[in-house]
């Protein structure tokens, strides 16, 4: 690793205050991140991933990373002839140019710079939820993109060994990938023809895929070339459970006036006399004072209470799907819910804000 490191200008960004979102767009919700970069600010590469709250190590490596860094070195052997083949790794230009610029985080307590304490400076993650709100806030429809950002690819049946560069562990049955011709111990060696390093490489790829496209791969399959296309079909990105991310605090507290919600097992559901293929999401707790003064909707549900339709929906299986229904719908618009208190059904209407 050493001698990796000393063949690279290693900078450290140590707070979120003026960071340019034009260059900067990466996963905002990682414990760190990594960006492989050319002086002139072309993107050779991300390293850096994250599919759940616990498992804070599961998609990184220490090996999966010094095999990202030498292949960034491949790369910048090549450059500038392979330029053309980096300009995918550079997004569109961003709403707002700092996360100090987004609406929603004006003059919140910590957005500043930097001074030394953990409270005292932008979070990342403040930068993906205050655009999210932001754009709610404006009226604007909020995105499938913007709830799910960043998807995995083993949402579409393709998982990647962390410890290797972008390589298929395996491809589950019946998947997209499998269709598309994947095959376990594929290396991809480019997407939509963007050089990749990394699971956060392939996830950048899916990130700003169009619903109803299909993303192409070129692979090195045991020292051979092979291609194969990934699908994405229309709502593919809903699979996905955002709720280990922050913003799913503020969709909680906000849309709903209420802490996390339970889904119930097959038993639980009989127990409170659901039908089996029905939604079934329990309140567990309310909010404190805090959470009621911004979403006083909280104080219309009791701890036990089953929601078990929304808007004459049924099909809600877990927390995210209800929280991403939700946050999409407009401002000001209402939600009508029905839940079962002690068995029996009682409405809830709620003005979303």
């Amino acid at each position: 690793m050493a001698g990796l490191m000393e063949k690279f200008v290693t900078v450290r960004v140590v707070q979120g205050w003026g960071m340019d979102l034009n260059l900067f767009q990466f996963d905002q919700e990682l414990t760190w991140a990594i960006f492989f970069m050319n002086a002139d600010k072309t993107i050779y590469g991300r390293y850096g991933s994250r599919s759940e709250h616990k498992e804070t190590t599961k998609d990184i490596s220490i090996d999966g990373f010094k095999k990202a860094m030498e292949g960034a070195l491949e790369i910048h052997a090549g450059y500038p002839g392979n330029k053309k083949d980096l300009a995918g790794k550079t997004g569109p230009a961003a709403t707002w140019r700092t996360p100090e610029l987004i609406p929603e985080l004006r003059g919140k307590p910590n957005i500043k710079p930097a001074d030394g304490t953990r409270g005292g400076c932008v979070h990342c993650h403040q930068a993906h939820d205050g655009e999210v709100w932001s754009v709610r806030g404006a009226k604007q429809p909020v995105t499938d993109k913007q709830v799910w950002p960043y998807p995995m690819p083993s949402l579409l049946g393709l998982s990647l060994d962390p410890k290797e560069r972008a390589t298929a562990a395996s491809v589950a049955s019946g998947s997209a990938a499998e269709k598309g011709g994947f095959k376990a111990g594929d290396r991809i060696v480019k997407l939509e023809g963007q050089p990749i390093l990394s699971i956060a490489d392939v996830q950048w790829v899916l990130h700003n895929a169009k619903d109803g496209s299909s993303v192409k791969a070129e692979l090195d399959r045991g020292g051979q070339k092979a291609t194969a296309t990934l699908s994405v079909a229309a709502g593919w990105r809903q699979k996905d459970d955002f709720t280990w991310r922050v913003i799913s605090w503020g969709m909680r507290h906000r849309l709903l006036g209420l802490e996390p919600l339970q889904t119930l097992s097959d038993d639980e559901k009989k127990d409170a006399g659901v039908p089996n293929a029905g939604m079934a999401l329990r309140v567990k707790g309310l909010p404190p004072d805090w959470v009621k003064d911004k979403n006083p909707g909280g104080s219309k549900f009791k701890p036990g209470d089953v929601i078990v339709d929304v808007d004459g929906k049924k099909g809600f299986v877990t927390e995210g799907d209800l929280l991403g229904y939700l946050v999409k719908k407009p401002a000001g618009s209402a939600a009508d819910l029905t839940v079962l208190r002690d068995k029996k059904a009682q409405k809830i209407q709620l003005t979303l804000p």
